[in-house]
């Protein structure tokens, strides 16, 4: 006999018994002998297995999960349904070694020890049964054969790789699928009559080089196969739908599975099962619960609740034990959802009745066309009932299929409900929800892999991690979209692309998660429904509790059912909750449905939500966003950091609302961190964030120049000045005093950061950093941009100040001005205009009370001794003013905490 892998195995052996490695030789002799019987095996399984007799076939699938050598000899016996190896007198010797060497495996390998002394007996044993097998007469499999491993297909063209029997060769193969049709990605075997015989899944040809034989079945549901390299150590996984769903018999209505659970024939709406978590939930209410008979798994559209309930199926119909002696899967759904094109399609022939269901499951456990529930009832056996879009049903049959399940045994049955009614639930609730940003990414790399196998989508990861963020946005989440989005985006080529589609928020995903919504709905939850229609619009889709509760009249707190309510809204993902003061609805299309339901609104509807409404329409939309900065600010004692800065950064972004408000969510945010978190630099980086929406703004200016002006750093000193005086370039309408008050910041800042300057070039030259013409060359320069404060903004401040009486200015703007007008008479003081100093010094005495007096007299006595000194290189020492000192301890206190 000779084929490529044996050939490859034999080149092996001759070298090892060369070399003398002994050791490593018995490991060689052990694969290829069993290489031989799982050879076997492959040729035996494709093509008797379909054949086997019910009992056999539950018998082999049973065995050849996790098998032993012994096993898998017990299994080819089984498959060996036409006598062609066992009972064939011209393979007597090979048939005898086969029987003989489990047991001889076991006493050499398997029990005890086999130390160095036994080798050569080892040896010796190994090649014994190994020529026994090979001095067989021609079979069909025991010959000469080449290997054909099928890549592909075009053109009704097979394409793949021959390895010729003598192990020295291969070759590009082909074939027309008229002579033969090969599963693409698995494995043959050609004889010298070019007749075909398929080898996997028990054998797999990785390259010239790598050989793997059937281990283990490691995964049934899957059917994931574990493999043992040849020739080198080793081992892979691979999934082989042959294993996926063993099915003993079957009819066109039913099937019975190999661990004997009959179950209706059900077409699965999923390609590959991705776990979404509640699998593992209603399989253990199914096998480990003894308090109910029925459980309801309930959750939003489009989240996998159906998949769920088939993947269980799977589950139950492919355990080594039998659960149930029948699993009955139904569904009511009259449509759905087909992601490959987003659009809704019809579904014929579902059960839409009580009758239905009965007649249904009387079918599948007693082949009767009976509507009596009774056998159902009494039923012996152990009987699981799923009854999938529970909601579908109207309200009779509903009530007709609850009082059913009711009357059914714990012992005997179990029902599983599913169903996007928070109002449906009975029994054990089992909560099916959206997924997260990070398990968004997950179910998307595994749909990607599932939709496209042959696929490298390392690319793609990269990408879908990138933009997770933007993914679970226009997904939701829902594992239906995130199908959809894998599909899109296989079709455009550019995630760019694909992420500009608002999935979630199409008119066909809109109209099947929600146009029904209203049937789900309690009556007092459809006066809701209806009743915020009034209260949000398609700019803003958020409202307050307080106005809600009013128009629906529940203010009254005391025995009032205005939460269960609510949560009836929540659950359904109509609404949902920003703080427990403001509320906002899902998404703008189901607005639009409660747009259309409120105008073609029944007689349930209550008149007087109208009416009350009249009462607060009037400035509704501002009592939002104030509601909103309320609820913000009274979070900053109760509330985390993170959720803080989100809700006031939700109002700062809130384009609909006003700027006054907005500024001010900015300006209390600011206030928050830097005097109760001391944060200087993220108080900072809140202004940078937003000063692109609000560098016009005032009171936001103001605000950043000072928090700049405080965190100390002579870079971000310069800031302020500049920040204030390209604000003021701008000629902004402004009132006179705010105006004032600008100018004085900004003269004060600009004087201290120069004076600074000035203090610092004094000790370079001091310490002789620099020489007498560098210092000259600065000092000028710095005496220039003196000059230019001094004019502006400094004679601008006092040529408007002068004409006033400083006691008839307010006393926020005021207290600046008179610092800003200290800060002026320093600069004539240096810049020798002695006139201006005493001047001003003058007016302040004059009309200020005489708590300001001392700090001018001061400057005036200064400016006496200068001019008696007439010393024109007197330097001055920058005076700390009030506000500078009071930001410096500020400053001082946050960086010491």
């Amino acid at each position: 006999m000779n084929n490529y892998i044996k050939e490859k195995l034999d080149q092996k052996i001759k070298l090892l018994k060369a070399l003398a490695k002994k050791e490593e030789l018995k490991t060689h002799l052990q694969s290829k002998l069993e290489f031989y019987f799982i050879l076997i095996l492959a040729y035996l399984w494709n093509k008797n297995i379909k054949q086997v007799d019910e009992d056999k076939k539950e018998e082999i699938i049973n065995t050849i999960i996790n098998p032993s050598i012994g096993s898998i000899i017990s299994v080819i016996r089984l498959l060996d349904i036409n006598d062609e190896f066992f009972k064939n007198k011209n393979l007597k010797k090979t048939i005898n070694s086969i029987n003989l060497y489990p047991a001889a495996r076991n006493s050499l390998i398997g029990h005890g020890y086999s130390f160095e002394d036994n080798t050569d007996n080892f040896i010796l044993q190994f090649e014994k049964y190994i020529e026994d097998i090979e001095s067989a007469p021609n079979t069909i499999i025991l010959n000469k054969i080449d290997f054909i491993f099928v890549s592909g297909i075009e053109n009704n063209i097979y394409s793949g790789i021959n390895y010729k029997s003598d192990g020295n060769d291969y070759v590009l193969w082909n074939c027309p699928d008229k002579i033969e049709s090969f599963e693409v990605g698995s494995v043959y075997a050609k004889n010298a009559t070019d007749q075909y015989f398929r080898l996997s899944p028990f054998i797999n040809i990785e390259d010239e080089n790598s050989f793997f034989i059937f281990c283990s079945i490691e995964e049934k549901l899957t059917g994931r196969v574990k493999f043992n390299q040849l020739l080198r150590t080793g081992s892979k996984k691979l999934e082989y739908d042959d294993f996926a769903v063993f099915s003993i018999t079957e009819d066109s209505f039913k099937r019975k599975s190999s661990n004997g659970t009959i179950i209706n024939k059900i077409e699965n709406n999923f390609t590959k099962y991705i776990d979404i978590g509640t699998t593992k939930t209603l399989v253990d209410f199914l096998t480990k619960n003894q308090s109910s008979v029925f459980a309801t798994l309930w959750g939003h559209g489009g989240i996998g609740k159906t998949a769920a309930t088939q993947n269980v199926c799977e589950i139950l119909t492919n355990q080594l034990s039998k659960k149930f002696d029948y699993i009955i899967f139904t569904s009511a759904k009259d449509r759905y959802y087909n992601y490959y094109k987003g659009i809704i399609q019809e579904i014929p022939n579902s059960l839409n009745s009580y009758e239905d269901i009965i007649i249904f499951c009387n079918k599948v456990v007693f082949n009767q066309d009976s509507n009596l529930e009774e056998n159902l009832i009494n039923f012996s056996g152990k009987l699981l009932l799923i009854i999938d879009d529970f909601e579908t049903f109207n309200k009779d049959e509903k009530d007709k299929l609850t009082d059913f399940i009711k009357k059914l045994k714990i012992s005997n049955h179990k029902v599983i409900l599913t169903t996007r009614s928070a109002t449906l639930i009975t029994g054990e609730e089992i909560e099916c929800n959206e997924l997260d940003i990070d398990n968004t990414y997950k179910f998307l790399v595994q749909a990607y892999e599932n939709e496209f196998p042959n696929r490298d989508i390392s690319e793609e990861k990269k990408l879908f991690s990138y933009h997770k963020d933007k993914i679970h946005e226009i997904t939701s989440g829902r594992p239906l979209f995130i199908l959809q989005f894998a599909i899109l985006l296989a079709q455009k080529g550019s995630i760019e692309e694909t992420l500009k589609i608002d999935i979630k928020s199409s008119e066909n995903a809109t109209k099947f998660l929600y146009d029904r919504i209203l049937e789900y709905l309690s009556v007092d939850a459809k006066n809701m429904f209806l009743a915020i229609n009034l209260l949000v619009d398609q700019n803003d889709l958020t409202g307050t509790m307080q106005n809600l509760k009013f128009i629906l009249n529940k203010e009254d707190v005391q025995n009032n059912n205005f939460e269960q309510i609510l949560n009836e809204l929540i659950k359904l993902k109509i609404i949902e909750i920003i703080d427990k003061e403001i509320f906002k609805v899902y998404s703008a299309e189901i607005l639009v449905l409660m747009r259309y339901y409120y105008d073609n609104k029944t007689v349930d509807f209550d008149p007087q939500i109208t009416n009350r409404y009249a009462l607060i329409s009037s400035g509704n939309k501002m009592s939002t966003d104030l509601a909103l900065l309320k609820v913000a600010d009274a979070s900053r004692y109760t509330s985390n950091d993170a959720t803080i800065e989100n809700q006031y950064r939700s109002i700062i972004k809130r384009e609909t609302a006003r700027e006054e408000v907005r500024v001010k969510a900015v300006l209390n945010y600011a206030e928050y961190l830097s005097n109760q978190k001391n944060d200087i630099d993220k108080t900072l980086k809140l202004f940078s964030d937003f000063s692109h929406w609000f560098n016009t703004n005032t009171d936001f200016v103001i605000m950043h120049s000072r928090y700049l002006w405080a965190e100390g750093s002579f870079k971000n000193r310069n800031h302020s000045v500049k920040l204030l005086d390209n604000y003021l370039n701008t000629r902004p309408r402004i009132d006179e005093e705010t105006y004032l008050q600008i100018l004085s910041i900004h003269l004060h800042y600009a004087t201290y950061n120069l004076v600074s300057e000035r203090d610092s070039l004094k000790d370079r030259k001091k310490f002789k950093e620099i020489d007498k013409v560098e210092y000259k060359r600065i000092y000028d320069d710095q005496r220039e941009r003196f000059l230019k404060i001094f004019h502006y903004p400094g004679l601008r401040l006092y040529g408007i100040v002068k004409r006033k009486n400083l006691m008839h200015i307010s006393s926020k703007p005021r207290s600046y001005i008179l610092e800003g007008l200290s800060n002026l008479v320093e600069i004539c003081i240096r810049l020798n205009k002695h006139e201006q100093s005493f001047e001003i010094c003058n007016k302040i005495i004059d009309e200020m009370p005489s708590d300001y007096h001392r700090p001018f007299q001061n400057k005036i006595l200064k400016l006496n001794s200068i001019i008696n000194k007439s010393n024109d290189d007197f330097e001055l020492t920058y005076p700390d003013t009030e506000l500078s000192i009071k930001l410096k301890e500020a400053l001082e206190n946050a960086k010491n905490k």
